[in-house]
């Protein structure tokens, strides 16, 4: 026996009905796995089909063997560079990023995404947990500047900053190796009130956007990565967001 599906349901592909026992595996394949989807708060039905779209359609989430490969890498970069931090300075204090290394190669397939559609610069605000990883693996600072952070002999002078490796930021241009254009990825310097680099962040990309004359936002993308306590805890999240759509302060999203 098969059930006709649902109009805003999008398990089916391109059938309309489908036999129990295949309608359940196929939600069970898109909600039950190892991503969680949250999306039904939005209020914009556009914008749920846009997602339920994304992830309901069978083979949405597969990747095809070269970016399974590519993803691998720069796993990989993400894992070994945590292990040689741990080995070689086993007694310094570290916020790394174990447990959660797949936020590498997740940036770097949105800035590819991003990049692909016409964005040529990003400014990034996060916390301290994985920051020295994104620096190095995402914006390619040279692994030197960042092991000699941890050299107790050097000095407030050497770096122009008396404040603590996790509280620094950089810009940087570099290749993107997937296009092979030329962008600019910036990571905002914050204190340990993590979330105070949200309007900061959404401050340098505005002002970038008015001197590019980038009014509808498709040249300069801001990235904010927050953790699940400070983002519920702060208030500084919600102010930020209760400005977004405001003429004057809007990012075109971030």
């Amino acid at each position: 026996q098969t059930f006709r599906l649902p109009m805003n349901t999008h398990i089916g592909g391109d059938k309309t009905e489908l036999p129990l026992r295949d309608i359940i595996k196929r939600l069970e394949d898109t909600y039950c796995k190892s991503i969680g989807v949250d999306y039904m708060f939005i209020n914009d039905l556009k914008q749920c089909d846009w997602l339920r779209q994304h992830f309901e359609t069978p083979g949405a989430t597969k990747l095809t063997a070269e970016e399974k490969k590519l993803t691998l890498r720069r796993l990989m970069r993400a894992c070994k560079f945590e292990e040689y931090l741990a080995k070689k300075w086993s007694s310094e204090k570290r916020f790394g990023v174990e447990g959660c290394e797949v936020l590498v190669p997740a940036m770097k397939t949105v800035i590819d995404e991003a990049v692909q559609a016409g964005v040529e610069s990003f400014v990034i605000g996060m916390p301290h947990r994985g920051r020295l990883n994104v620096l190095a693996n995402v914006c390619r600072k040279p692994l030197t500047d960042i092991f000699c952070q941890f050299d107790p002999s050097l000095k407030a002078a050497d770096e122009g900053s008396g404040d603590v490796k996790y509280h620094l930021g950089m810009s940087h241009r570099r290749i993107n190796h997937k296009t092979g254009k030329e962008i600019n990825i910036a990571v905002c310097a914050n204190p340990s009130h993590l979330e105070a680099v949200d309007p900061v962040v959404q401050g340098k990309t505005k002002a970038e956007q008015f001197y590019r004359h980038d009014e509808e936002g498709r040249q300069v993308m801001p990235i904010l990565l927050h953790g699940d306590a400070s983002f519920a805890g702060q208030g500084i999240v919600y102010e930020t967001i209760h400005l977004s759509d405001l003429p004057s302060y809007t990012t075109k999203g971030t």
